[in-house]
Formats: structure tokens, sequence, C-alpha cells
């Protein structure tokens, strides 16, 4: 259990920091260079990061479950075998990925730097997958993020220093690739390390590479299904219907909705091996009991970040970015309202992994593919970043609404608790409202936006005890959990929101 919670606070911090780091490029980026420039700049870098992960597809997946499960059964010079293979593969696959865009910029792409040095990040990230699955498949959480999340902390500064010299676009990929290169170097040099430890000496077994290959396929096909649902995909349908200032606006509202589903990671991350190890031991209504519990706790929790980023969302980014991205606040709204769905469906997701339901998952993807694609053709040209936002919307209810009854099926059924619910939905509004009546009252700007905040903060708690949307197992369970972690009190005064029985 300890290792379990120990792997998703790593996997969570690596997670949620670099989507914080990239938010701030992104502002800061807004302000240098415009909505038109920095929607350039991030279709290159979607471009960049499109090449890296259909190129790696499933490949780094599978490399970490077999690397785990080879060094459990104890075989660790099989494991230096796959290794070597495995960066010979993805040494051909970096190449492939920075030559695409070596010759975009030759081609005629602009900038002609700024594409020439994705390419090198892209190649460098590439090769990064096979030392950082390895990591992850050998439990050394800490090792696998610490490089990335210090090379960004120095990365961020530079980026803006290099923006603020003037160096525009091209020198934001300048300061990528060097600090790619970098993460490459401390990562491998991390994972020949622990290679060393575990694997002394080369034992090959060709049949453990079929498996990995095998595994790869399977995974790559799902990895491509979730590039059209969750990586922005709308930048190709923007890219070919719009421009690039309507790129910029749809970029920045996506990379701060998905700040927020990061937050919840640290339930997400553990899903899987959880019910795994569960089910493997028979443990069913352990399971059914826990996953209801996660259920109606991100529900509870992510109804009132929709409505406090709705009602607030808009001038805080307005704030931030000036008069170029005035339209960004009715596509953060679009956005949000399906908000609730992106981390119900991911841990359904888990679930179901844990369950072994791979051809669910995988159905349910091509569906929400279909569909996103669809309404990308249907609504990008008539309506540019707005369409955009309410065809991935679409998209992932698509696939969140397909897994979650498969899933609550699969367990026999589940208790949601829907009267409890149904109270957190007017709570909710209700804070949102407070924090936007607020914030309007004071004219906007960075004092209504502060003051919406405590406003909205007090009216959620207010409304939160009064209709008390907490139930009451729920309530004991986090004051167990959370009394331990953060003291007594804590734990305690969740318990002003569960029915008085509790």
């Amino acid at each position: 259990m300890q290792t379990l919670v120990t792997g998703g606070l790593w996997s969570t911090a690596a997670r949620v920091i670099p989507q914080l780091y990239t938010l701030v490029l992104l502002i800061f980026a807004a302000r240098y260079l415009g909505a038109s420039r920095l929607g350039r700049q991030s279709y290159i870098a979607f471009v960049e990061l499109s090449v890296v992960m259909l190129l790696t597809a499933g490949m780094p997946l599978s490399l970490m479950r077999y690397v785990g499960e080879t060094i459990g059964a104890g075989r660790g010079p099989t494991v230096r075998s796959l290794a070597r293979w495995a960066w010979a593969i993805e040494t051909v696959a970096a190449l492939v990925g920075g030559g695409i865009l070596v010759a975009v910029a030759v081609a005629g792409g602009k900038p002609t730097g700024a594409w020439a040095l994705a390419g090198v990040a892209a190649t460098m990230g590439v090769l990064q997958s096979v030392p950082t699955a390895f990591l992850l498949g050998a439990q050394r959480w800490r090792e696998a993020s610490i490089a990335g999340l210090a090379v960004g902390t120095l990365g961020t500064p530079a980026t803006v220093g290099v923006l603020a010299a003037g160096g525009g676009i091209t020198g934001m990929f300048a300061v990528e690739a060097a600090a790619s290169i970098a993460i490459l170097v401390w990562t491998s040099l991390l994972a020949h390390r622990e290679l060393v430890r575990v694997a002394p000496v080369v034992a090959p077994d060709p049949e453990l590479r079929r498996r990995v290959v095998r595994y790869a396929g399977g995974a790559s096909l799902g990895t491509v299904l979730a590039f059209v649902v969750w990586r922005r995909s709308e930048f190709f349908f923007l890219q070919r219907y719009s421009s690039y200032a309507q790129i910029a606006l749809y970029s920045i509202a996506f990379s701060f909705v998905n700040a927020l589903v990061h937050l919840f990671e640290a339930v997400i991350a553990v899903v899987t091996p959880t019910v795994a190890t569960l089910y493997g031991a028979g443990e069913v209504d352990r399971i059914r009991s826990g996953y209801g519990r996660a259920l109606r706790l991100l529900t509870l929790g992510t109804l009132p970040v929709t409505a406090l980023s709705a009602a607030l969302g808009p001038d805080l980014l307005r704030l931030l970015l000036g008069r170029d991205f005035r339209g960004i606040g009715t596509i953060l709204v679009v956005m949000m309202i399906t908000f609730p769905f992106v981390p119900l469906q991911k841990i359904a997701s888990g679930l179901l992994h844990g369950l072994g339901r791979l051809r669910f998952i995988l159905l349910s993807g091509a569906f929400a593919a279909v569909v996103n694609v669809g309404l990308d053709l249907i609504l990008i040209p008539r309506w540019d970043a707005v369409g955009a936002a309410f065809a991935n919307g679409g998209a992932q209810v698509a696939a969140a609404l397909p897994v979650l009854a498969y899933g609550s099926r699969a367990l026999g059924g589940l208790d949601w608790r829907p009267g409890f619910l149904l109270r957190a939905v007017p709570a909710s509004a209700g804070a949102g409202a407070a924090a936007w009546g607020v914030a309007m009252a004071l004219g906007g700007g960075i004092a209504g936006v502060c003051a919406g905040t405590v406003a909205g903060l007090g009216a959620l708690a207010i409304l939160s005890t009064l209709l008390r949307i907490l139930p009451a197992e729920d309530a004991v369970w986090l004051e167990g959990h959370l009394g331990m972690r953060l003291g007594g009190r804590v734990g305690r005064a969740l318990r002003l929101y569960a029915p008085r029985t509790a």
C-alpha cells in the first residue's frame, strides 16, 4: 500500500506540475506573441507532441508492464536485454519523428528554425520513452519524475526570459530542445544505474520480446483513439478551416481545463493496479464499494470546480491574457459544461483495465473518436474555436457514458446515492452564482476575481452544510483517512456536510 500511495503521489506531481508550467508559459507567450503568433507556436508544439505520441504508441506502456513483471519474477538479466532491444527500436522511431519535422522546415514551414528545433525535441522525446518506461516498470517513481520536474522548473523561467528578450517562437523551441536533451541524459543515467543493479548480466529472451510487441500492438490502438478524443486533435481542423488566432484561444482554454483534470489524478492513477489486485483475490464486493465511493467523491469534487471555474475563469483568463483574447470566455464555459465527465471517464476506464475488459475500452474509444471527427467537421468551419470546444465536449461525453454504464454492469450495479448528488448540483450552482455576482459587482479585474473566489467558497461551505451533500459513510471514510494525514479537525469538519446521523 505504501508503494501504491507513493507512486500515486509522484505520478500526480509528474502530471500536474508540467500542466501548470504549460499554462504559465501560454499566458506569458500570449502577452509577448499575441494571439496569431501564439496560435502558430501552439500548432507546431501540437504537431511535435503528436509525432512523439504516435511513434512511441503503446511501446512505453508495454515495456513498463513487462519490465515490472520480469523484475517481479526474478529474471533481471532479461530486462537488460529488453531495454537494449527497445532502445534500438525507438532510436529508429526517433530519427523518423525528428526527420518529419525537419522536413517540414526544409519544405518552407515557418518559422523554419522553430520547426527544426521541434524536430530535435521530438527526437529526444521518443528516445526518452525508453528509460522512463523502464524506471516506472521498476517502480522507481521518483527517478522517473524528478528529471522532468527539475528541468521544467528551470526551463519555464528560461523560456519567459527568452520571450522577454525577443526570441519569439524560435526561442521557445530552442529552450525546449535544450531541456529535452537534458531530460534524456538525466533519465538515461538513472535508468542505466538501475539496470546495472537489477541486471548485472544480459540474457536475451525472444519470447519476452514477442509478448511486448503483441501487447504494444493492442495498446497502440488505444493510444491512437485517445489521441483523437483527449489530445486536441481539433488543432488540425482549426488550422484547415479557421486561423492561428482561434488555435491560440482553444489551446489556452484546453490547457486550463486539462490542468483542472490533473488535480484529480491522485485518485485516477491508482485505480487500475488496485482493482487488478482485488479482482485477482476475488474481492468483487470491495471493488464495488470502493469504486462507487470514488465515483461519488469525484462527482462531488468536480461539480463545485466546474461552477466556480465557469463563473470566474473567463474573467481571470482575460485579465491575464489581454485584449487579443477577449473571446476565450465563451470557449472556456463550453468546455466546463462537460468537465465532470472527464475524470469519471478516466476512472471508469481504469476500472475496466483492472478487470481486463480491454475490448470494450477500445470499442468505446473508437465510437468517441468517430463522434469527435464528425463534430469537428460540422462545427469548426462554422463556429471556429467555439465549435471545437463543443465538438471535444461532445466526444468526451460519448467516451464517458458507455464506460460508466458498462463498468456499473460489470460489477453488478453501483450505489451512486443520486439523492446526495442531486443536492450537490444546487450547492455548486449557488456557489458559482455567488462568485459571479460578487465579481460582476466589483467590475471584474483582480479584485473581482479574488472577492468572487472568497464569496463562492463561502457560499459552497454554507450550502453544502444546509443541504448535507455528503453521504454519511463517505464522510466517515474521509474522516478516517484525512484525519490521519491532515489532522483530526479536517476530517471532522467534513462531517458537517453529511446527515447528522453520521
